[in-house]
């Protein structure tokens, strides 16, 4: 069965990109947080040629978020910074999880008019609990990923195949004794 958000394109149907902030659109490396390979050509093709707006969707406090986005320079390049503090739910089972229903009335736009694009199991649950398309990326650990290729269709990201990769890369260092 394939995984949720593996055909999922931005077509020309889709009026608004979510996007989850730490490990999709931004990653920390040596020298602060860092826009992941391929955001300008992403952030060019879509929102600038096609004029689609792209928030971002955190469990993060807005000024945390905000100060991440700023240092990878994409604080100018996004619209709205939702929230902690205005897009969070918190489950029975303590588990947080990102409000997209708030988010879509916020933006006045449909569900099945958005894509959210996010790395994680939790940001699945959101999309597919507020019935919004969902596009999954992997982690920045995947350095190979680029989000230009999102401009040309679907992720061909596979969480299975990522997963393995990392144990092999994982259990290849600590072999070599890095």
């Amino acid at each position: 069965m394939p995984q949720f958000g593996a055909a999922t394109i931005i077509s020309s149907r889709t009026r608004l990109i979510l996007a989850d902030c730490y490990e999709t659109l931004v990653a920390l490396g040596p020298e602060g947080y860092q826009a992941r390979r391929g955001i300008a050509e992403f952030v060019d093709h879509f929102c600038v040629r096609l004029a689609i707006p792209l928030s971002v969707v955190t469990d993060a406090e807005e000024a945390a978020a905000a100060s991440a986005l700023r240092q990878a320079g994409l604080l100018g390049r996004v619209g709205r910074i939702w929230h902690a503090g205005n897009a969070l739910e918190v489950l029975a089972s303590g588990r947080r999880l990102k409000r997209l229903d708030l988010v879509l009335a916020g933006e006045g736009v449909a569900a099945a008019d958005a894509v959210f694009i996010g790395d994680s199991q939790l940001d699945a649950e959101a999309a597919a609990r507020h019935h919004v398309p969902f596009i999954r990326v992997p982690r920045s650990e995947d350095a190979g990923f680029s989000f230009a290729a999102l401009i040309a269709g679907p992720s061909r990201y596979s969480s299975g195949h990522f997963s393995a990769t990392m144990v092999e890369n994982l259990l290849g260092k600590k072999k070599d004794g890095r």
